[in-house]
């Protein structure tokens, strides 16, 4: 997909494709790149209106919050695991 910062519509439709990573990427954008701000602007204010838009962004959020508490959970898991590969290994 081709993002043309210069359309609001192109950024929206990129947006769609993973709304909670996108919109953080766009405020850096926002703060960034001075050039863009307008259209930024006026995608956010398109996503804003839009209850459909909205919801997409939530159930994202949601999604991308339960995936990091799944790697957090495997991480811990693993650290846990490999603690007691130690534990026997010393043993032994």
């Amino acid at each position: 997909m081709l993002l043309n910062l210069n359309d609001p519509r192109s950024i929206v439709s990129w947006w769609r494709v993973c709304p909670a990573r996108h919109n953080d990427y766009l405020e850096t954008l926002l703060a960034t790149r001075q050039q863009f701000a307008g259209a930024i602007r006026r995608a956010h204010r398109q996503i804003a209106a839009n209850p459909e838009l909205q919801a997409l962004l939530a159930r994202s959020i949601q999604e991308r919050s339960e995936e990091l508490a799944r790697e957090a959970e495997r991480d811990a898991n693993l650290s846990a695991q490999q603690a007691r590969w130690r534990e026997l290994a010393m043993a032994a």
